[in-house]
């Protein structure tokens, strides 16, 4: 077995392999693969048998479909760069563990690394649990979803012990709130500038302002009468003064004026800080989550 860069020659190849896959689980849609391809991004576990010394014949085992946050070269060289595992699927005669130890090596030894590298994997699946992490990657974390229900029956009223503005974030904001992203949140969970930007993007998003300073964001979905909070963040300057609550107020009182019944969000499981926030508004767990893999890969100079 060996790993190689798939090329377009091998699109009719993949596309069988994710028909008939034993195992996988892929957060591209069909129309990204040949992009990913394009960008050198798939990469492939195959057999090949041998006629007089030349490949005969070749089958496709396993593929790993990876990203790059778009503006991690703008990092600090200490700051690791990310790239986020978007597709794994498997044929029924490889063990994913064993594929996936073979792809991952293949990746790390891939390119020359003048920064530190941190490979992220999420996975909802047991199986794939299982799999991430005796190949070598390391649970980072695991994420709880909760849902508040009955959405138009609510009513709350905000109690900032400062007085703040919030209003709708505009593209002359987006910088700011990258920054103040990168103060609020560890590495692993900071917004790059493309991720901000899809945010507000997909919006609404909220804004609160003191003193004409930014000090804290709400990023929101809306999909018919559910309603997703992608974000709630307060500069650690101005935390403790119940900005997050009424961030959440406001968020949830722009959900129910466009007819949401339903609002969810998630949350690390250790950060019981944000829970607590959360319950205080009748957000339950809802028993879904997600676990978070990471592969930290140092410089090196192949």
């Amino acid at each position: 077995m060996r790993t190689r860069i798939a090329t377009s020659a091998d699109l009719a190849a993949i596309h069988n392999l994710l028909a008939h896959a034993s195992r996988q689980q892929m957060h591209i849609g069909g129309e990204d693969i040949e992009p990913a391809i394009e960008r050198g991004r798939f990469l492939l576990l195959v057999r090949s048998w041998l006629d007089n010394g030349i490949d005969a014949a070749e089958e496709l085992l396993a593929c790993l479909v990876t990203a790059v946050d778009v503006d991690s070269v703008q990092l600090s060289a200490s700051q690791p760069v990310r790239s986020y595992v978007r597709g794994l699927a498997f044929a029924r005669q490889i063990s994913p563990t064993t594929a996936l130890q073979q792809l991952l090596h293949a990746f790390a030894q891939s390119a020359a690394r003048t920064q530190p590298q941190q490979l992220i994997a999420y996975s909802s699946e047991k199986w794939l649990d299982r799999a991430l992490h005796d190949a070598g990657m390391t649970l980072a974390e695991r994420v709880d979803y909760f849902a508040l229900e009955r959405l138009q029956k609510r009513s709350w009223h905000a109690a900032a012990s400062v007085s703040c503005i919030i209003r709708d974030a505009t593209h002359t904001d987006l910088n700011r709130l990258v920054a103040l992203d990168s103060r609020t949140f560890d590495a692993l969970w900071r917004y790059a500038w493309r991720q901000m930007w899809d945010a507000w993007v997909n919006g609404p998003m909220l804004t609160a302002w003191i003193d004409g300073e930014l000090a804290g964001y709400a990023a929101l979905t809306v999909d018919v009468e559910v309603c997703t909070i992608v974000r709630l963040a307060v500069d650690p300057a101005w935390q403790g003064r119940g900005l997050g609550r009424a961030l959440m107020t406001a968020s949830l009182q722009l959900a129910q004026e466009v007819g949401c019944t339903r609002v969810i969000l998630n949350t690390q499981a250790t950060n019981q800080r944000a829970q607590k926030l959360y319950r205080a508004f009748g957000f339950r767990q809802t028993g879904e989550s997600f676990a978070v893999f990471v592969l930290d890969l140092p410089v090196n100079s192949v």
